[in-house]
Order: structure tokens, then sequence, then C-alpha cells
């Protein structure tokens, strides 16, 4: 091969240099040498003709332009280089978040590489991780530089080639390393910003927000539970009798039990509520967007029953109580000033009220709340005192008037407020557990009871026990029940356990393996309450159900509504579509009962027959059908 400038290109004797016709080529071209390093040439190609015009020959120049291209190549980069780390810093220096940021920076990162196209980039920064399409933690070429903050590597920057192509060293490696340093001031500086606000809105000993965080979260709790129509609570709480162990013990052990106290508030509330230290012994809790005023009293007592466990610390075995007041939007107050001072005074009401305890800022709640938990103390006690008693309410046939069936309804013979009706109390049961020993109680006096009818040569039919939501997810409830028959003798064919529609969302695998298991018993399922929950209709082929009851409320009105006969007509249609009978629950009149005969519905219950009764005057109804001239007529519900 000869090299020689383009100017000076010489033809051989005898030949001559094409025409315009026979293109000269020309290209600058990249080589590796065996090395491994890379060189540049310009290469041009001349076709060259004989005396008859032909192409015989080629004639090839090759120059090398290594160290003009690599002159060439250091501006590139260096232009590349200043662009890139511009719109860099012009990233950092906007208020954007941390994820825009480094997504950011890496896309344009790998824009001013060799080889964009080929270009790959990872971002690790404290505890997150970013990167651009197509990264891989394999690539076997790459190059990286740490990102250092205050001393100590929190982060590494990393651009790889997604083939095997080489890095341009060292101006690529200094683009990263200067990007990496410009993350590292950039990272410290944000870090500090973030330590600086912490200080500002948090309590440096517990790390809850303060007083001044605390004003600006209430304000906008306020905004949206407005817009929301929702109301909110700002529970005070203040410790009893911190001051005794804060001088005695000392103030290290004092702020160890403050940041205890601290943990415990937080386990007792959700995640959007606020737990703030207002100061000394004093904390506050904001409840955002509850339902009611009583679910405030509900947290409150959770708390008091939470401060009262044994701390240990330092081998100090402690107790500590509280005292906590209430204020409720917007009943108490509309701005954060107002629910904070009335929240206060209610604190001070349950000092004078013996501490431990908690009150609300109006009498009327208070009262409410009292009235609540007085209820649900003495409900620990119903069972103990034989204060519970089962009413019965019979179950009619369509259209023969026999009895089908007997529902057992519980009741509560309150020693000071007489007869209680269990919409009273059973979600005080629930929310104390009660529920799970009284179910068992009704199930098993149900039981004894049936023994004793057929002990006594009645007709016994099957007896309906309404099953509560935590009884029906209760892992024991199988096992009791078969144990409680196998005690008291009774046949499960004898029993109907209703459930309502709201159950049967809930996990439903485990729902059809349960009412499974209950059915294979031979015990009968119904769901009532039909029409007022969440199921779907076409859910109900999946499980054993046996019987529908249409809720009284589409009962109601049914000689009146349209819509309620349509709703009452379609359901009595689908149940029997399904091979499920269906009873009519709230019958109240003659006019109410002739439509729901005429939609074939196979069974009723309600005023119109008889109301709940007690055991004694329910058996009169075991042996012969109820004769017409003993129906009762009320206007009332019929449970």
């Amino acid at each position: 091969m000869i090299n020689y400038p383009y100017q000076s290109l010489i033809l051989l004797s005898g030949w001559t240099v094409a025409g315009d016709h026979f293109k000269t080529w020309h290209q600058e071209i990249c080589n590796r040498n065996k090395s491994g390093e890379l060189y540049w040439v310009d290469s041009t190609i001349v076709p060259l003709v004989n005396t008859s015009g032909k192409i015989d020959r080629y004639l090839s120049v090759r120059v090398d332009i290594t160290a003009r291209k690599q002159k060439d190549l250091d501006l590139n980069e260096r232009l590349k280089e200043s662009n890139c780390l511009h719109t860099v810093r012009n990233y950092l220096e906007q208020d954007l978040s941390v994820e825009k940021t480094c997504q950011s920076i890496l896309n344009c990162l790998t824009l001013a590489l060799q080889f964009p196209e080929m270009a790959v980039a990872m971002l690790k920064l404290a505890d997150k991780q970013f990167t651009t399409a197509s990264y891989q933690d394999n690539f076997p070429n790459t190059i990286s530089a740490k990102i250092i903050a205050n001393g100590e590597v929190c982060g590494l920057l990393q651009v790889a080639y997604i083939q095997d192509l080489s890095f341009v060293l060292p101006y690529e490696q200094n683009l990263i390393d200067t990007v990496a340093h410009d993350l590292s001031r950039w990272y410290e500086r944000t870090e500090a910003e973030k330590r600086i606000i912490e200080m500002a809105t948090h309590d440096a000993l517990t790390g809850l927000p303060n007083r001044h965080l605390l004003q600006d979260r209430i304000e906008q709790a306020l905004v949206h539970d407005t817009r929301s129509q929702r109301q909110m609570a700002v529970l005070f709480i203040d410790l009893d009798h911190f001051k005794t162990i804060n001088d005695s013990l000392g103030h290290d052990i004092g702020d160890l039990l403050l940041k205890a106290v601290a943990e415990r508030l937080l386990i007792c509330v959700r995640n959007e509520d606020t737990v703030a230290r207002q100061g000394g012994d004093e904390f506050i809790v904001v409840l955002n967007s509850i339902t009611e005023s009583l679910d405030a009293a509900k947290v409150a007592q959770k708390i008091l029953d939470s401060l009262l466990r044994p701390y240990y610390i330092h081998k100090n075995e402690l107790h500590i109580g509280g005292s906590i007041g209430i204020a409720v939007f917007p009943n108490d107050g509309t701005n954060a000033e107002t629910l904070l001072k009335n929240s206060d005074v209610a604190m001070y009401h349950a000092k004078e009220n013996g501490r431990n305890n908690y009150q609300f800022f109006t009498d009327e709640l208070n009262k409410s709340a009292h009235e609540r938990h007085t209820l649900g103390l003495d409900l620990r006690y119903a069972l103990e005192r034989n204060e519970l008693v089962l009413y019965y309410q019979p179950v009619m046939d369509m259209p023969n008037h026999q009895l089908h069936s007997i529902e057992a309804l519980l009741r509560w013979r309150h020693p000071e407020h007489k007869l209680i009706a269990p919409d009273k109390f059973i979600n005080l049961a629930e929310e104390t557990g009660l529920i799970i020993p009284i179910g068992e109680w009704v199930l098993k006096t149900v039981c004894a009871q049936i023994k004793a009818w057929q002990e006594q040569d009645y007709i016994v039919p099957k007896v309906a026990i309404n099953l509560s939501a935590r009884q029906f997810r209760d892992k024991e409830l199988i096992n009791n029940i078969s144990r409680i028959l196998s005690e008291t003798g009774v046949e499960a064919k004898y029993i109907a356990l209703e459930i309502t529609e709201s159950m049967l969302i809930d996990n439903i695998e485990r729902v059809v393996e349960t009412l499974n298991r209950l059915s294979a018993m031979g015990i009968q399922i119904s769901i009532d309450d039909f029409g007022t929950g969440y199921s779907s209709l076409s859910y109900l082929k999946r499980f054993p159900i046996h019987t529908l009851k249409i809720d009284r409320s589409f009962v109601r009105d049914i000689v009146t509504d349209k819509n309620d006969r349509t709703i009452v007509a379609t359901i009595i249609a689908m149940a029997h579509s399904l091979e499920m009978d269906v009873i009519a629950e709230g019958i109240e009149t003659e006019e109410q009962l002739n439509l729901l005969m005429a939609q074939k519905c196979n069974h009723y219950q309600g005023y119109y027959f008889s109301k709940p009764v007690p055991v004694s005057e329910i058996e009169h109804t075991l042996l012969k059908p109820i004769p017409p001239t003993s129906k009762i007529r009320v206007i009332h519900s019929a449970k």
C-alpha cells in the first residue's frame, strides 16, 4: 500500500483516470490494531481505465488521520461534556423531586456518551435506585463513580454499553466523575435542608411533629374534612403522675419514657392520623375523617389501655396513665386554635373525674360515650349474671300457614335498662370479642331447648340462629358447633345459621370452605337481609346456600312501591332458579302477604303472625298451625 496525500496522487504510466461516470470512493474508517487500540484512516479508491476505456485496476490511497481525528474528537467530547454538565447542573438547581431529578440526569448523561444509542445508566442514591431503559446489572463493560456526601459513600453512578464497545477515555470517565461530584454536593445540600426542616417542625426527643407542624396538619385536615363533610377529632393527652417519675428517677429515664409513650401512641392510630408532642408530657392526636364522634372514644380508650401497660426502662418497671380531652370538628370548633383549646379544657375535666379517663368537650357526647362505656362493662358480666335471654319468632309456610321454622333472637334483660334489643349491644360485643362466648351461649341454649322440647314430645321445627361476622371468621367455629351438638345430643338438621351478604365477599375461598363444612354436617345456611349487602348474584351459585331472606326494607312498601315489588319478584325468581327457598321478613299486613303469595314466596315472618316471644309462648305454636284469630296485627318491624 502506498500512502500519498490527496494532492500528490500519481498515475501509473499507460493508464488514465476514468471519466466522470467512474466515481471515486472516499471514506474515513476507524480500525482496531492488534493491541486493541483504535486508529483512523482516510481511504480513497480511484478506478483506473486502460486505453480501451475499461476499468482494469484500482488505485487505493490510505492516509493515517488518527492525530487529526483525536483533535476533532477531543473538541467534540469537550463540547458534549460542557453541554451535559450545563444541563445536569440546571436540573440540580430546579425544585424537582428526587426521582425526576435523577431520571433526567441519567437521560442527559447517556446522550453525552460516544455511542448514545447503545448507552444505559444507573444511579443509586441512599436506598433508592434509578435506571434508564434496558439497564441490567451484568453488563461486562462499565465505568462508574462513587457519590460521596459528608465523607461517606451514599451512592453510585454507573454507565455501560449494551454492546462490546469501548469508552473514550479519559473523557467519558471524567464526565461521570464530574456528574457524580455534582450529585454529591446536591445530595449534601438537600439532606441538610431536610434536617433543618425536621428540626423546625419535629420534636427533637420523640421525632413526632411539634406544635408548629401540628397546627398545619390540623388546618389541612379541616380543609379536607370540610370538603368531604366528615368529622375530625383532636385528642389532648396529658400523662398522669409523669412529674413524679421524672423527679424521682431523673430526666434521662423520663425522656426514655416519653419516647416509649410516643411509640405506643403511633401504634394506636391509623397512618393518616397525626400524633404530635405539644410539649412536656402533653401529646396531641388528630383523627382525620371519622364517621361519628364516638369513633374518637374508641381510639381514646385504646390509648388509655395501651398507656397502662408497664414500661421496662433500665431495669425499672414504670406505670403511667393518661387523661384525654376530646374536641370534635365541627361542633366543638372550626379552626386549629379552637379545637386545641377545647380539647385542653376537656382534658382537665378528665383529670377532675379521677384521671385515666377521657372526656368530650360537650356534655351530650360525654353522656353518650359514658353510657356506651358503661354498657360495654355491663355486657362483660351479662353472661355470668344470666341476663341474656332468647326470644323466638315463627316462620310460616305459604300458602297453608303451617309452621315452617323458628328464629332465635337474642335479648339482654339489663337490670337498669330493662329489655335491650341486639342492635344496641351486638356491635359492642363484636368490638370487645365478647360475641364469641355469647354466640356459644346462644347455640348451647338453643340446642338445650330443642332437646327439652323433644323430650316433651313437641314437634320441633328447624331453629335459625344469627351468626355475626366475627363468629363466622373464628377458626374454632366448626369445632365449637360440633362439640355443642355432641354435648347436647341434638342433630345438626335442626339448626340453620343465618349470615349476611357482606360476609360472603371476605376471602371467598375460605367462606366457601367454611360453608361447605357446615353444610356437610347437615346445617342449613340462610342469607339474612338479602338485597342490602354487597355480594354479586353470580357468587351465590358458588355457595351452599339453602334460603334467602328478603330484607324487610323491600317488603315494607311492596304494596305502594313498584320498584320494591320488582326487586322482590326478581329475588324470588332468582332464588327459585338456584333451587333456594325464600323467606320474606317484616310481614305486617294481609296486602303484603297476598302480593308475596302471588310471587310464590315460600315462607314469611313478621308481626302479622307473631312478634318475637319468650320460650313459654312459642311452645303454643309447635303442635299446630296458628289459627287466623290469633294473628297479631301491628305496624312495627318484624324482629
